[in-house]
């Protein structure tokens, strides 16, 4: 399906024909559907895919990776890499989570999480200070630019007074302690929170130390008037087992590779933040954000045993500073026009050096990357929002961006290289969301909008004809319907999303892989059983494919071919049995279908994996104790990765944990 202006003109009548109509009944026009129990209102005019996890359903997760937390989600799957500090990615709607297709942005209490390579960070939380995730599924959001391609996970941090502590001790001699401080005197609140967690893991040489603290401060000067600043510090220290063949995985997958015994890394991660909240007047609200945080990477690594393969120091440094600012304006009880502006600079440290042991060898020829470089974004949208009736509601943004930057590659010493960014120009994407109340029980609604893929690192840089070059412009349609019926909730809908230039990094280069098209079908429900019984689940259908292929890949008739690393399928369920007053069981289901690990589509599918898992709390009055056990069946399961695009390897395997299990202690005071 095309996206030109025509479509949107098309809409925009049928939003028109629509607003004629009066409401008889009340319609809540939403589709967010809530994992959990209802704690907070999403404060969203997005309609489509918008899914919340609430604190009841994350605070009983103990992982090595925080990110993992995302496995409940509806039409989100995980790469699990466990690699030390590359342990786990998150995607969505038939992107890849090796960092091959960086394409959804990641935010902490609106502010940007994200590398500049586009991998999410998360590991500065552990569960216990998650108020909640809400993730956006689709093309039609407007408030972000860069990496929100196929749409955003925004993560919101605990802001309630409580004072609790909770002590865990699980397999692989993991030891974990969490705590939790919210107090509020007056107008002035203050928050804290702090994490440690350190495993031997499942596999050979895969040991981690985890740390991170929190703090947040908030003054309210009146009802409307808050400013709040956020300190974050954590670090994360693994090591790392390697890659196995296919055999040597499936024969003993808690072994390390021969080869990586010096294998590992650490990162470090700070932020500082100011939030702000302002009225002009009764009617014009606006909100600031101003942040400043870095991300320190380094790691040792080497990916087979062959004779010529080394290990290889990568580090990677990177410093941001930005702000965000939003002003709403009601222009009456039905519309409302928001403007919104964000400004990012990134300061980036790329370097990849041979070595002897895990010492740096200076030698020019076992320098492969050695990059400084800028990068500044700069976006602003503009929304106009109508609810007409109490049975249509719908909004049409249009968001524009530009990205700037200098780049210098100081590999060869002696041959320093300048280069400034392609002229990608103004990038230009309309957006829209529509949702009507057929009855007070059942909601249609229709999404659509354009996002953008740039090219990451060096690629998006020349030391030539700097207007070489365009963004991938990636356009998306959902169409779909949510019905409620008493204490059950299910949402059904079609997606599809066409990219053209697209970027995908191959022999560590992002390269050009053409026009590409990501379809599918997401099912999601939630409810009651009984006052004692509720369930939730997901079902997602994913198809890609290779529309017109790019013949510098080297892979003969690509065309039709999948795209590499996307599952089939992925599906979620749960069930939750309030045995007594005391007592909650949880039972989840985390399945996904195999995938294509290179773009010839050779050499067979991996990937796929159904694990079952169990949980219980028991509220003994002065503590809640607090059991969980992962992967009951003790399913096989790896990541897999191809290095070539023609199937002929080499092809890597790193299997994901067996059985294992937790018992935690948490104390309220």
């Amino acid at each position: 399906m095309k996206l030109d202006s025509s479509y949107f003109l098309l809409l925009a009548g049928l939003c028109i024909s629509f607003s004629t109509v009066v409401a008889a009944e009340e319609s809540q026009l939403e589709t967010v559907l809530i994992i959990g129990n209802k704690t907070e209102i999403l404060q969203s005019d997005l309609v489509g895919s918008l899914d919340l996890l609430t604190n009841d359903e994350l605070t009983y997760e103990h992982v090595d990776d925080t990110l993992e937390i995302f496995n409940k989600v509806p039409g989100v799957y995980l790469s699990r890499y466990n690699q030390g500090i590359i342990n786990t990615d998150v995607s969505i709607r038939g992107f890849a989570g090796d960092g091959v297709t960086p394409h959804a942005k990641l935010l902490i209490d609106g502010v940007p999480a994200n590398l500049h390579n586009g991998y999410n960070e998360l590991d500065q939380l552990f569960p216990m200070n998650i108020a909640s995730l809400a993730v956006f599924k689709g093309t039609s959001d407007p408030r972000y630019g860069i990496f929100n391609i196929a749409g955003n996970y925004n993560v919101s941090t605990r802001q309630d007074d409580a004072k609790e502590v909770e002590l865990t001790l699980g397999s692989f001699n993991t030891q974990e302690v969490q705590g939790y401080l919210g107090t509020t005197q007056g107008n002035f609140k203050q928050n804290y929170a702090l994490g440690y967690r350190t495993s031997e893991g499942y596999r050979d040489h895969t040991d981690i130390d985890k740390y991170a603290l929190s703090g947040s401060w908030q003054w309210g000067f009146d009802s409307e008037r808050q400013f709040r600043i956020s300190a974050r510090h954590a670090g994360y220290d693994g090591d790392a087992p390697g890659y196995l063949s296919e055999e040597e995985a499936k024969d003993d997958p808690t072994q390390s590779a021969s080869y990586a015994n010096q294998d590992g890394g650490n990162k470090e991660t700070s932020h500082l933040s100011a939030h702000w909240n302002q009225p002009f007047a009764d009617n014009v609200d606006w909100s600031l954000k101003a942040y400043w945080q870095t991300f320190e990477r380094e790691r040792w690594v080497r990916f087979s045993g062959a004779p010529d393969s080394s290990v290889q120091n990568r580090f990677d440094d990177q410093a941001l500073i930005g702000f965000i600012s939003t002003i709403d304006w009601s222009l009456n009880p039905n519309w409302m026009l928001t403007w919104g502006l964000d400004y990012e600079s990134q300061d980036n440290i790329e370097q990849r050096f041979g070595t002897i042991g895990q010492s740096r060898i200076r030698d020019e020829s076992k320098v492969s990357r050695n990059y400084q470089f800028d990068f500044i974004s700069l976006g602003s949208y503009l929304k106009i929002a109508n609810e007409p009736s109490e049975k249509l509601r719908w909004n049409f943004a249009v968001r524009v961006d530009q990205l700037d930057g200098d780049f210098t590659d100081e590999t060869k010493p002696d041959a320093v290289v300048n280069k400034k960014i392609f002229e990608f120009g103004t990038i230009v994407q309309p957006k829209f969301n529509l949702v009507y109340s057929v009855t007070e029980d059942v909601n249609l609604f229709s999404n659509l909008g354009r996002s953008f893929q740039h090219p990451l690192g060096s690629a998006a840089y020349t030391a030539g004809d700097t207007s070489e070059k365009d963004v991938s412009i990636n356009d998306g349609v959902e169409l779909g319907l949510q019905w409620q019926l008493a204490k059950n909730n299910i949402r059904l809908s079609w997606w599809q999303q066409k990219a053209k230039d697209e970027f995908v990094l191959l022999d560590e280069t992002y390269q050009n892989v053409g026009k590409t098209k990501r379809d599918g079908i997401d099912i999601a429900f939630t409810g009651d059983i009984t006052d004692s019984w509720s369930y939730w689940g997901s079902y997602t259908l994913i198809n890609s494919e290779v529309i017109v292929g790019d013949e510098s890949l080297g892979v003969p008739d690509v065309e039709g071919n999948e795209l590499r690393s996307i599952p089939d399928f992925t599906a979620s369920l749960g069930l939750n049995y309030q045995v007594t007053s005391r007592l909650i069981t949880r039972l989840h289901l985390d399945a996904q279908g195999d995938y294509f690990v290179n773009e010839a589509n050779a050499a067979g599918q991996y990937g796929d994996y159904a694990i079952l898992s169990l949980s219980a709390d028991y509220d003994a009055g002065w503590s809640t104790f607090k059991v969980q056990l992962n992967n009951l069946t003790d399913e096989y399961f790896a990541y897999v990765y191809d290095f070539s695009t023609d199937g002929k390897g080499p092809i890597i395997h790193s299997p994901g944990d067996g059985f294992n299990g937790s018992l935690s202690i948490q104390m309220k005071f």
